[in-house]
């Protein structure tokens, strides 16, 4: 396994890769650690499994579809912007103007440091970090973010998130991944989705979270004619799968997410309107959960938080 550096226009992109079978994974550290391009290996076939940029020009216009970004430190959507921790109200910046939310966090597109690289004959990781002092308008809560990235000859590629809060109160948490899953070729029409959801969000005007119905999707869903953009209660368990399947192509696409209480608990599956690709998203947290405490993580000064998510494909 090894680790190389490329320019991606104006970024350095850093490629972990399998020689062995052609298998890469492409990250840009100075725009949030996005995870630009997985390429994954079945018989002898190569599958591009993530819909992003093809250049630096087209991933800055693309921003706002937070393309693999990761979401923190709050995920999806707080109403209005404001929120109520601990007997004060804080204020965030409206970055989702016609909705009036704040929305995703701030370390989307923030320069991560690489501060470790490791390449064994198996596995090649980096770890990327980003320290945050309080200045955030609306969120004074110091914390470190370190998210290590590795691709494995036998595990497929996993993410690792570490959260230490470095400040000296207790500070809310939501944490997710926006990764948006394709299979060459196809579309959403082509395929089905299993994951253990059992509660589906119901939002109102504003996409936040107000009641919940429950769901049985033991069967899977075919994606052909559903129009998806819900937040869902997954089944709590060690490790929750939500598997996209091609039947044309027998290819299976696994995002694999820690799912006790207190992990990943939720998922986001939403089908963009061009019906190229699916955002299957892993979250901690509901939207809103800086108000309603829906799966809100609370840290204590000095406390470090961890969870991991992955990717396979069969």
């Amino acid at each position: 396994m090894k680790i190389t550096q490329e320019a991606f226009g104006r970024f350095t992109e850093y490629v972990l890769a399998n020689p062995t079978t052609g298998e890469t994974v492409n990250i840009l550290p100075e725009l949030g650690g996005i995870i630009r391009k997985m390429v994954f290996r079945k018989n002898e076939n190569l599958f591009n499994v993530i819909v992003c940029a093809d250049t630096d020009e087209q991933l800055m216009q693309q921003m706002a579809a937070y393309p693999s970004a990761h979401l923190f430190p709050w995920g999806n959507r707080v109403r209005n912007g404001r929120y109520y921790f601990e007997g004060n109200t804080y204020q965030l910046p409206i970055n989702e103007v016609g909705l009036n939310n704040a929305i995703h966090g701030f370390v989307a597109f923030a320069n991560f440091e690489v501060i470790e690289e490791i390449s064994t004959d198996t596995e090649a990781s980096i770890i990327l970090r980003y320290q945050y002092k309080g200045n955030y308008f609306g969120y004074p809560f110091p914390f470190v973010l370190e998210i290590k990235n590795t691709l494995s000859a036998e595990n497929g590629f996993t993410l690792t998130y570490s959260i230490k809060n470095t400040g000296t109160k207790t500070m809310p948490v939501v944490l997710g991944w926006h990764p948006y899953f394709k299979i060459e070729g196809e579309t959403a029409n082509d395929w089905r989705i299993d994951f253990p959801a059992i509660e589906q969000s119901i939002p109102d005007e504003q996409l936040i979270s107000v009641e919940t119905k429950a769901v049985d999707f033991s069967e899977g869903i075919i994606l052909d004619g559903q129009d998806l953009n819900a937040v869902f209660v997954v089944k709590p368990a060690e490790k929750v799968e939500a598997v996209l399947h091609s039947i044309q192509k027998d290819v299976s696409l696994t995002l694999w997410q820690e799912g006790l209480k207190g992990q990943f608990s939720f998922i986001v599956v939403y089908i963009p309107e061009a019906r190229d690709c699916v955002a299957i998203e892993p979250m901690t947290g509901n939207t809103n959960a800086f108000n309603s405490g829906d799966g809100l993580l609370t840290l204590s000064a000095g406390e470090t938080y961890q969870v991991s998510c992955g990717v396979t494909l069969s």
